[in-house]
């Protein structure tokens, strides 16, 4: 097993936060957080149409669909 950079792990805790930020400005209209380290630890989720596209419109997942494939062809066989 690769051990990790404190880096690495530096680098990685950022992207979670600046993601989750973009997340908060767009859809909450934040400019600013007090505490912008919190966003590290937990989820933040955006619930607008466009990030639930599949859900909205009942589109399966691919990982569904391939599985409801597989079960179709068992059944013609």
């Amino acid at each position: 097993m690769m051990k990790r950079t404190r880096a690495y792990t530096r680098q990685q805790r950022q992207r979670a936060i600046r993601k989750k930020l973009d997340i908060i400005q767009r859809i909450l209209h934040v400019e600013r957080l007090p505490i912008v380290g919190k966003l590290s630890k937990g989820k933040v989720h955006c619930s607008c149409n466009v990030c639930r596209y599949e859900q909205r419109y009942r589109i399966p997942k691919a990982k569904e669909h391939a599985l409801w494939q597989a079960h179709q062809q068992q059944l013609n066989e």
